[in-house]
């Protein structure tokens, strides 16, 4: 089987449009254990090489389209395995290396509204595929989820328990996205509330760098099905490419 990774640019490695990750994926799990680690490292050591050669601005913008990419293939996912991730973290887990070499971190914020029937997927699967990308995650059902399992263990967390605590949860993302902003480290958070009639959750604290050297903040509160890119606050240092981040 052929395992050789060619690509003329690192964004077709996420086109959501074109379902990059699942193909990625798919390519990886038909492989037995010693090919797959083979192939993973020649995708790891050919993203790495073309990562490096990117000047500050093109690997700035190049970090902007890749965490929306990532979150609007989600909602392409047709399976989750670990080749999703394992193809993220040799992928995605380059570029946030590369900006950490350089000094710079990365925000990504997603404020959201999903009916109930997609939630719990969300909550189960989308935070991990931006871990096995090199971001940490938080965000207010997370937090809120993590508690209720502290306390009740695996058992899952009705959705009208999630939202009688949404306010507490917020306060606890919060507390830990303001400490991620102080250590500089990269992070996903992730407001995925229930499309009801609760007054809106503040993203305030979550983007509050934006502006700062060394800081990129990309904000997304439209459906991932818009066709429109998210929001990115580079670093102010940083001169993007022009047509970035739309492609």
């Amino acid at each position: 089987m052929n395992t050789d990774w060619d690509f003329p640019t690192l964004a077709y490695l996420w086109e959501y449009r074109n379902g990059a990750i699942m193909a990625g994926a798919e390519k990886l799990d038909a492989l037995g254990e010693q090919e797959r680690q083979r192939s993973l490292e020649e995708l790891t050591q050919r993203t790495a090489s073309v990562v490096r050669a990117l000047d500050d601005g093109w690997l700035v913008a190049t970090s902007t389209y890749m965490v929306d990419d990532i979150y609007r293939s989600f909602f392409g996912l047709t399976f989750f395995s670990e080749g999703v991730l394992d193809y993220l973290h040799a992928t995605a887990g380059e570029v946030v290396r590369e900006l950490h070499e350089r000094g710079f971190v990365l925000h990504y914020v997603v404020d959201a509204t999903q009916g109930e029937a997609n939630l719990e997927n969300m909550l189960e699967h989308l935070p991990v595929m931006f871990q096995a990308s090199g971001l940490a995650v938080v965000g207010p059902q997370l937090a809120v989820r993590a508690l209720a399992r502290i306390d009740e263990g695996d058992a899952p967390v009705s959705m009208a328990a999630m939202q009688a605590c949404r306010e507490e949860g917020h306060m606890i993302a919060d507390q830990v996205i303001t400490e991620w902003h102080a250590e500089r480290k990269s992070s996903a958070y992730l407001n995925l509330d229930l499309d009801d009639d609760t007054p809106a959750l503040s993203m305030d604290t979550a983007v509050a760098v934006a502006g700062q050297p060394g800081t990129i903040v990309v904000f997304r509160d439209l459906s991932p099905a818009d066709g429109m890119p998210a929001k990115a606050a580079p670093p102010p240092e940083v001169a993007m490419p022009s047509g970035v981040p739309g492609r």
